[in-house]
């Protein structure tokens, strides 16, 4: 659905109108629509709209109703038609544009009572609703295909079954439309927020924050007063705050500040730094469409994530345990360099490793590891990394300094680099594993100290975790068995490496939501780390 089709439509209207009225048979009023429907859709009025006009699926359709209009009626526009064109006029509400789908004048058309027009406006309608029932349920297309890390297979809608059993029985148009949007609880949170921040930017949103030093707790500053108001207008300060004097930075705005902070990913010191002034002046129209993108990655979801699952927010640095409904587990993640990005997909969380070795990725290997070799011979014995002669059990373990690396390059790179388990591997002590085509798999780490960071883009494209043990013990615990902590240690402090299947796989999914509102609604936004919002807005 776009623009350009609505505009050939009002076109095809007018054509239709001027040439077609005056063959109508005088018969009833719908059997004459439907005779003109049956033409508009086998004859040359096929030529108008385009390939993204959807003629099979309405082809289809009517072909099954022997060409009996759905919309119009003797009288013009019917109930359902009303039920349809409602929900479309308020398509705002889950972040879609109305502006793209035909219901402008399908009223005054359907009214006039000529076949032509009415049959138009019944093709039109019928095209809206399947366009609609796409975009409003598994996104569109085209916003789909400019992120190209997106890998979750996004679900499918069969439009017409949809709209026949939609007019199958009393009441089934209104249940259809109201079951179309994605149903799980964090994007119903965020369509309200998008409420939220749309009546902020309707009211002329917030303040701007000038630049000068930053702002602190017992400072007096006449920004003090533009920071008070800002901050109220966005809920981060209650109206109730005390104020004892505009100019004085105290400590309920320094708590609001703190706040702020955390519901946009920065460091919550409270001072008002060059980083949080401009999350700060950020328009509201702007977070408006952060939100309206968001939404529309939800709708490449699957509609059932399961009872329990596992959600890594890529942009949000964030791992959450959902399980039946409640979050059961989180901790903040390490996710892959913009220039190696994690990408989006889905798997099967079904087994992990305790005491892991690390084989060396061929592109890390080459694009890392092979410089550093030769700037310095004994890097690869430094780090405690071994090189054998190739990939097949029987290869020889090799003297890195006795290898002259400058001979070999992407074209010949014959080894396999190796690191045995240890205190510091990179893959720390348990790695959790799920079948994918990208060698991505979670994994603890020695580097504990990224964690403080709030921007966490350290990693190669897996995804570190801050409690390894803490998750495995989660992983592993069923009916018979409940795994501790103490018992994860345990089997580490063993030494040996050893893979443990998990007794209730479960699902995993890599996402990357830039806007999101929590169980109390409370939303947080998080920079666009990636760029895909970017080339989205594109």
């Amino acid at each position: 659905m776009n623009r350009r089709v609505a505009g050939v439509g009002r076109l095809l209207v007018a054509c239709v109108l001027a040439g077609c009225a005056a063959g109508a048979a005088a018969d009833t009023v719908s059997q004459r629509t439907a005779e003109a429907l049956r033409y508009q859709l086998t004859s040359a009025a096929r030529s108008w709209g385009g390939s993204a006009f959807g003629w099979a699926d309405l082809d289809a359709f009517y072909k099954q109703r022997r060409y009996r209009p759905v919309w119009c009626g003797p009288a013009g526009l019917n109930q359902r038609a009303r039920v349809l064109i409602a929900a479309l006029r308020h398509a705002g509400r889950e972040g879609l544009d109305p502006g793209d789908y035909h219901i402008n004048g399908a009223e005054a058309q359907c009214a006039r009572q000529r076949p032509a027009a009415a049959a138009w406006v019944d093709i039109l309608l019928t095209n809206s609703f399947f366009g609609y029932s796409r975009d409003v349920s598994t996104g569109r297309p085209e916003l789909r295909e400019t992120d190209p890390k997106w890998f979750i297979p996004t679900p499918s809608v069969a439009p017409v079954k949809l709209l026949e059993s939609a007019l199958s029985s009393p009441g089934g148009l209104a249940r259809v439309l109201r079951n179309l949007p994605p149903p799980d609880p964090g994007y119903r949170r965020l369509r309200a927020a998008l409420a939220r921040y749309r009546a902020f930017a309707a009211r002329g949103g917030w303040p701007d924050l000038p630049p000068g030093s930053s702002l602190k707790e017992g400072m007096r500053d006449p920004r003090v007063a533009l920071l008070r108001q800002r901050l109220r207008l966005s809920g981060d300060l209650s109206d109730n705050a005390a104020a004892p004097h505009p100019k004085r930075f105290g400590p309920p705005l320094q708590a609001a500040v703190e706040r702020f902070q955390q519901r946009y990913g920065l460091d919550a010191d409270g001072v008002v730094g060059p980083l949080t002034r401009a999350a700060l002046n950020v328009p509201a129209a702007a977070r408006v469409e952060q939100i309206r993108l968001n939404m529309e990655r939800w709708r490449w979801l699957p509609r059932d994530l399961g009872a329990r699952y596992v959600m890594v927010n890529m942009a949000g640095f964030q791992l959450r345990v959902a399980d039946h409904g409640h979050v059961v587990l989180e901790m903040p993640v390490i996710v892959g360099k913009p220039y190696r990005s994690t990408p989006a997909f889905s798997s099967t969380l079904s087994y992990l490793v305790f005491n892991p070795g690390w084989t060396v990725p061929r592109t890390i290997a080459l694009q890392d590891m092979l410089p550093r070799e030769r700037r310095n011979p004994d890097y690869l014995n430094t780090e405690g990394i071994e090189v054998f002669s190739g990939w097949s059990k029987d290869a020889r373990r090799l003297d890195p300094t006795e290898i002259d690396w400058s001979r070999y390059g992407k074209d010949h790179f014959p080894f396999r680099l190796y690191q045995p388990p240890g205190p510091t591997n990179p893959l720390g002590r348990v790695k959790f594993m799920f079948p994918n085509p990208f060698d991505v798999y979670m994994h603890d780490t020695p580097a504990r100290e990224l964690f403080n960071r709030s921007v966490r883009t350290f990693s190669s494209g897996c995804i570190r975790v801050a409690k390894p043990l803490e998750l495995a013990a989660y992983l592993l615990s069923d009916a018979e068995r409940s795994w501790t902590v103490k018992d994860v240690q345990a089997e580490i402090d063993t030494g040996e490496t050893r893979a443990v299947h998990l007794p209730r796989p479960l699902p995993i999914y890599l996402v990357y939501w830039t806007a999101w509102a929590d169980a109390d609604g409370v939303v947080h936004f998080r920079d666009d780390v990636y760029g895909r919002d970017r080339r989205m807005q594109e």
